[in-house]
C-alpha cells in the first residue's frame, strides 16, 4: 500500500530557519493527514511480532527497533516526505546528505519508568566545537498518537541547549534540566530536532501507548547508525534521490568528495535554496 502523496511541500521560510537556529527543534503541524496517520498505525501492528523478534530491537521496554525504512512502502515514502524533508535539508544546508536512521519507538504506559533518559545525539564521541557539540545531524520524529497531556511519553525538550558548553543545569536532586518543556503534540505533527538538543521521553502515566516514527539525516561522510549498505533490492526500486538517500555513489570517493553524479540531490537543492550551502 502506497501512501497517496497529495501533501504539499513546505515551503521554508526565514521564520522557520530562525526557529529552528534559536531553539534546536521545531514542530511542524499536520505534517501527516489523519487517513495516512491510520495507514501507518495499521502497518505498524501488522508488523509487531516480526519487530518484536527482530535481532535489532533495543532491549528496553516497549518496542524500540531500527531500521524501518525498507519495511513497507509506508514507511519509505517518509523518507523523502513533502512536509518535512525540504525543512531537514535547508537545516543541513547541503547536498552530502543520506539517511542516517528509520526508527519505530513505542512506549506503553508504565508509570514512574522511562523508556529513554537525557542525552544529546550524534554518537560517541561527539563531535564537538569550543564544547558544543557538532550540527551535522539531525531527525525528524512523526507523532502517531496524541501526547496533548502531561505524562503521556511525549518528548522533553531543553529549548537552546543545543547552544550550550556541555550538558544544561540540573536543580539538585531533579530528574529534568533547568527550562526542561514537555512537548504538547498532536498525531500527525512531526517535530524535527538537531542532535545537540537535549532530550528525553517523558514517563507514560495515561492508558495509551506512545508510537512514534524517527527518521534521521546527516552528512554522507560519517556513517549510518543502523546500517551498513541498504538490500540491492530496495535500491533498485528507487530513484536517484531515494539512492542517495539510501548510501548509493557513483564515483570512488563520492562520501568525502563528491561530484554531481554522486549527489543528485544537489540540482534538488540549488532548485529550492539556491547555491547558499555550507563552504565545501
Amino acid at each position: 500500500m502506497k501512501i497517496n502523496r497529495t501533501m504539499p511541500e513546505v515551503k521554508v521560510t526565514a521564520e522557520h530557519i530562525e526557529q529552528f537556529e534559536r531553539d534546536g527543534f521545531l514542530v511542524i503541524e499536520d505534517a501527516l493527514s489523519s487517513e495516512i496517520v491510520g495507514q501507518l498505525l495499521q502497518t505498524i501492528d501488522g508488523l509487531e511480532a516480526e519487530f518484536s523478534a527482530s535481532d535489532h530491537r533495543r532491549n528496553v521496554f516497549g518496542l524500540d527497533v531500527r531500521p524501518i525504512v525498507g519495511k513497507d512502502p509506508l514507511f519509505f515514502d517518509l523518507m523523502t516526505w513533502p512536509t518535512t524533508f525540504p525543512l531537514a535539508v535547508r537545516f543541513l544546508n547541503h547536498y552530502n546528505l543520506q539517511l542516517m536512521t528509520s526508527h519505530l519507538i513505542k512506549v506503553p504506559p508504565q508509570p514512574g519508568k522511562r523508556n529513554v533518559g537525557w542525552h544529546p545525539d550524534g554518537g560517541i564521541p561527539g563531535i564537538q566545537i569550543g564544547g558544543r557539540r557538532a550540527f551535522t545531524s539531525l531527525k525528524i520524529g512523526y507523532f502517531l498518537t496524541d501526547l496533548l497531556s502531561p505524562n503521556m511519553g511525549s518528548l522533553l525538550v531543553v529549548p537552546g541547549s543545543h547552544r550550550l558548553a556541555g550538558p544544561p543545569v540540573f536543580e539538585a536532586g531533579g530528574s529534568d534540566p533547568v527550562g526542561t518543556v514537555e512537548l504538547k503534540i498532536r498525531a500527525g505533527s512531526a517535530v524535527i530536532f538537531q542532535e545537540g538538543l537535549w532530550h528525553a521521553g517523558a514517563t507514560n502515566s495515561s492508558d495509551k501507548t506512545r508510537v512514534v516514527l524517527y527518521f534521521g539525516y546527516g552528512f554522507r561522510y560519517l556513517r549510518p547508525i543502523d546500517y551498513i549498505q541498504m538490500p540491492q533490492e530496495l535500491l533498485d526500486r528507487c530513484d536517484p534521490i531515494e539512492k542517495q538517500l539510501l548510501g548509493h555513489k557513483a564515483t570512488h570517493l563520492g562520501y568525502q568528495a563528491p561530484q554531481d553524479a554522486d549527489c543528485p540531490l544537489k540540482p534538488w537543492f540549488q532548485e529550492r535554496f539556491g547555491n547558499q550551502w555550507l563552504p565545501d
